[in-house]
Order: structure tokens, then C-alpha cells, then sequence
């Protein structure tokens, strides 16, 4: 028992010394950062609103229409140098190449022509309503071309359930233009390049960037459009550079580029 009385003094003094070691869990995360995956930008960016994450990296167009159409969000969003510019480009099968001449032929067509800057200008610029004329069809040929619809302002469903967005602009104009039409179909991000290889899609327009990764299973037409990453944070967040992401928990959607740019700035930390 004497013992026992001695003892109990011991056990208070070190589950005190424990308490104040452990800190009460408010010290950041050591370490390079934290990655969380997501199956979309937008949900990623409702974690951040949330307060489940204190950054959220994605393609700049995305972010910035995000915040444009939510302010009540209060997000804010920046570049970095050091993101590298990225170009989008429409993926099809490595066999098909008398598609892949098609497209690039009614691609550079529709630049020429002024149809890829009205359409531009509609998502990106003033706004100006523009509304591209319906494929004659006149190969009677039917491509079936995969789109994650959650990607606005490239490609997302409409107020009346419609597939819209600048990407589906861009082919259809390819499509009228070059005579032949397309059926838009709503594929989950991770499951479009598998679905274009199993021949599900003839082609992707997603807002996919041109990566010497992808192009070992798929071609890519010419580049469509440049941008970068955007870092999103709160207003008032402490986090005003890359190097502030350090410790940080930094949301992204699974295997895009803004998952592999912070992957790869977390690992040049280690």
C-alpha cells in the first residue's frame, strides 16, 4: 500500500508532462504537406469552403470560374512560376490517324475562320452569346467523345441538362466544320482514357493537358489552349505562396496535373 501511495504522485506528474508535450494538437504538420484526392475540382473546392483543407490546386480557367460564380465562397486564388504552362490538346486512339488528321484540319480551320474566338470570347471574354451552327453531316460519321462534365466553364451541365462549356463549343465547331457530327457522353475522369482505349469514346475533349505520360497510350491533336495551376485558398488564409503550402493539407482532383504539380513540389521537399 505504501508503495501504491508512492506511486500515484509518479503517474499525475507524468500524464501532466504528456499533456503539455502533445501540445493540445495545434502545432501545423511537420513534413512536406498533405495530399487529399478528390473525383472533381468543385467538390475539392467545397472541402476548402468547409474548412477540411486550407488549399486546393487546380487548372487556372477552373479555379477562377469557381470563385466568379460563388463569391460568397470568399475564395481567392494565384499562380507561381514554378507551375509549369500546361496546353490541352483532344486525345484519340494512336491507331485512328486518319481521325486525328480530321480534327487538326478542322481545328486550325475554326482559328482561322474566327469560330474559336467568338467561342473564346463567349466563356473568357466579354461573354457575348454565341451559338455554333449544327453539323450537315455530310460524311455520316458519328463520334462518340468523352467529357467529365464537372469542369466548368469547359464542360458541365446546363440549367436545362444539357452538356455546355467551351470544349463542347470546340468540337462541335470541328464537327460542322469538317462534316461530321458528335455525341457527348458524360465519363467519370478517371475512367475517360480507359474508356477512349476500350473503344467506349472515339475521342476526349476535357480540358486534358498534353503529357508525354499520356501520349505513350494516346495521340493528341494540336494544342487548343495554354494555362496553368491556380493555388485557391480563404481570403483570410496565411497561405499567400507555394512555399506556404509546406505542412498544409492541399486538396486536388485525382490524377490531373494539379495533382502531379503538388505531388512533385511535395517530393522535391523530401
Amino acid at each position: 500500500m505504501g508503495f501504491a501511495k508512492k506511486l500515484v504522485p509518479f503517474l499525475i506528474l507524468v500524464l501532466l508532462i504528456g499533456i503539455v508535450g502533445c501540445g493540445g494538437g495545434t502545432k501545423p504538420a511537420s513534413g512536406p504537406g498533405t495530399i487529399q484526392r478528390y473525383e472533381d475540382t468543385p467538390s475539392a473546392l467545397t472541402e476548402l469552403v468547409n474548412g477540411g483543407i486550407d488549399a486546393v490546386v487546380a487548372d487556372s480557367p477552373v479555379v477562377l470560374e469557381y470563385i466568379k460564380n460563388n463569391p460568397q465562397t470568399n475564395l481567392t486564388a494565384f499562380g507561381d512560376a514554378r507551375f509549369e504552362q500546361e496546353f490541352y490538346g483532344i486525345a484519340m486512339r494512336q491507331g485512328d490517324k486518319d481521325l486525328h488528321q480530321l480534327v487538326n484540319e478542322g481545328l486550325a480551320k475554326v482559328k482561322a475562320n474566327g469560330t474559336y474566338d467568338r467561342i473564346f470570347n463567349k466563356y473568357f471574354g466579354d461573354g457575348a452569346d454565341y451559338q455554333v451552327a449544327a453539323s450537315n453531316n455530310r460524311l455520316g460519321r458519328t463520334f462518340k467523345v468523352a467529357q467529365d462534365m464537372a469542369y466548368a466553364p469547359f464542360e458541365y451541365i446546363n440549367d436545362t441538362g444539357e452538356p455546355e462549356g467551351f470544349d463542347c463549343d470546340l468540337i462541335r465547331a470541328i464537327a460542322a466544320e469538317m462534316g461530321f457530327a458528335v455525341e457527348l457522353v458524360n465519363t467519370n475522369w478517371d475512367g475517360i482514357i480507359p474508356s477512349l482505349l476500350a473503344g467506349t469514346s472515339d475521342m476526349i475533349i476535357s480540358a486534358m493537358t498534353i503529357t508525354e505520360e499520356r501520349q505513350q497510350s494516346v495521340t493528341f491533336s494540336d494544342p487548343y489552349f495554354e494555362a496553368t495551376q491556380y493555388i485557391a485558398v480563404k481570403k483570410d488564409s496565411p497561405i499567400k505562396s507555394l512555399e506556404d503550402l509546406q505542412g498544409k493539407k492541399v486538396g486536388v482532383q485525382n490524377a490531373t496535373t494539379g495533382d502531379f504539380a503538388i505531388t512533385d513540389y511535395f517530393d522535391s521537399l523530401k
